[in-house]
């Protein structure tokens, strides 16, 4: 099966939603920032972020020969830091288990750092997220600590990892990976 990464549009919102059907699962792919239940409203607004010559945020999806949607992801740009964010990562349920997370990677990180400006991205994970934190870790982000009692979710808090990635890093990662 091979693999694409597009634009990320206004018609693949109703596909995105279903992929989320409890509060922890949209606190664990967005954050405090979107609330349960997700909307269309929610993410169309998100999609009108990428629009126009400088944008604050791109919102990409990974599709399959078929054009169906298999993974999603989202930049977002600071230029004044110098540093993209790579969050909302997600992979169709339908699709898990099928090392779709290298593939999306691939695409996201020379994405972020196609902008000759980004010197930095970033991203931030639970650390019960074992299976998203090995494919971070595998693309070459560095685990940088840890904020404690991050989120509040029912009656409990969970831990967020901060990692990172460097220009200098992705470059030497990137030479390492096209030798083997």
């Amino acid at each position: 099966m091979s693999l694409r990464q597009r634009k990320f549009t206004t018609r693949d919102i109703d596909e995105l939603l279903t992929w989320f059907e409890t509060e922890r699962d949209v606190l664990q792919w967005a954050g405090a920032h979107l609330p349960y239940p997700l909307q269309r409203g929610h993410i169309r607004e998100l999609v009108f972020q990428h629009r126009g010559k400088s944008p604050t945020r791109e919102v990409w999806c990974l599709c399959n020969d078929a054009d169906a949607m298999v993974g999603h992801y989202q930049l977002g740009y600071s230029s004044r830091l110098r540093q993209a964010t790579l969050g909302r990562i997600a992979i169709n349920p339908a699709c898990r288990g099928q090392g779709l997370a290298t593939k999306l990677m691939s695409l996201a990180i020379p994405q972020a750092f196609s902008q000759a400006w980004v010197n930095r991205l970033e991203l931030r994970v639970y650390d019960f997220n074992t299976p998203a934190i090995v494919a971070y870790t595998r693309a070459g982000f560095v685990h940088e600590g840890t904020r404690r009692q991050s989120t509040p979710i029912e009656d409990t808090f969970w831990n967020t990892h901060v990692m990172s990635l460097l220009r200098e890093e992705y470059n030497a990662f990137d030479k390492r990976t096209e030798q083997e």
